[in-house]
């Protein structure tokens, strides 16, 4: 069976030209008595065809007569094809009637409830407030602020505070800073250590002392290290960290400029394969 038959039994099960090669495909498919046709060859029939009528390469498909052409000789019974019907009346139908679960009216659907609008989310208030010996200093949105009355016993902590400059004249035995955005905070001396955590976007400048500065989970730190500071040998602490850099005084520079250095992030490890010892070191990106 060719191609062209095909198309002249999709013309006459539809009476009109497939849409395009991928439905003329997929009716071959569908039929027992059809050959399948790969897309290619549906393609090349469709574009052959298109637009024809009946293809001249096989003969058209006919229809059994309970089909379009039954249909169309039926019609043209005109007022006879009624005889023969049996008659209808009111009380065999189910109009006025109330099927259960089939014909009756749909159920009303209740009306939603309006949606309660959202609580405005509570802001609370800038604080600076002693708890023993820490001091708390908290959810801060703009402006400077000094602290004041810290001494050697007072751990300071600042905690969920944005846009703001804060400064500590006074050392300090620890400073803290906690869930910080694009903050800046100078100190100028610290007993034991400064932690910077969960912080983003912030700077921290240290004067004179501070044992040991960890920076854990923060994004885009900056630490600015003037030279007492440096002095000291101090020790700084990395993890889970990202674009930080460390900005110290420019040994070329006459005019006390700050030079920045980035600190890696990214490491590459090595393994010997005959001791099996690691090696880690940074990455280093060229150009």
């Amino acid at each position: 069976m060719s191609n062209s038959e095909v198309w002249n039994a999709y013309l006459a099960k539809f009476n009109a030209e497939p849409k395009d090669a991928s439905q003329l495909q997929a009716y071959a498919k569908a039929q027992d008595n059809l050959p399948n046709l790969s897309f290619k060859d549906a393609n090349e029939c469709y574009k052959s065809n298109k637009g024809k009528g009946a293809a001249s390469g096989g003969a058209e498909k006919k229809e059994p007569e309970s089909g379009g052409g039954g249909l169309f000789a039926e019609l043209n019974k005109g007022g006879d094809i009624t005889k023969g019907l049996k008659k209808v009346t009111r009380d065999m139908t189910n109009k006025d009637k109330t099927v259960s679960g089939k014909v009756g009216a749909a159920p009303k659907k209740k009306a939603a409830a309006p949606k309660k609008a959202a609580a405005p989310k509570k802001v609370k208030p800038p604080a600076i407030r002693k708890q023993g010996f820490r001091i708390w200093v908290e959810n801060f949105v703009e402006g400077v602020e000094e602290i004041k009355d810290a001494g050697i016993k007072n751990e300071v902590y600042f905690v969920n505070c944005k846009n703001t400059g804060f400064k500590i004249s006074e050392k300090v035995k620890t400073v803290i800073i906690d869930s910080c955005q694009k903050v800046q905070v100078q100190v100028s001396a610290v007993l034991t250590s400064i932690d910077m955590i969960n912080t983003k976007g912030s700077t921290l400048y240290v004067e004179k002392q501070a044992a040991t500065i960890n920076v854990d989970k923060c994004a885009s730190p900056r630490l600015v290290l003037f030279q007492e500071y440096l002095n000291t040998k101090p020790q700084i602490v990395t993890s889970m960290t990202s674009d930080m850099n460390i900005s110290v005084p420019d040994p070329k520079s006459s005019d006390g400029d700050f030079k920045d250095t980035p600190v890696p992030y990214q490491f590459i490890t090595t393994i010997d394969p005959d001791t099996k010892a690691l090696t880690t070191v940074p990455m280093s990106h060229m150009g």
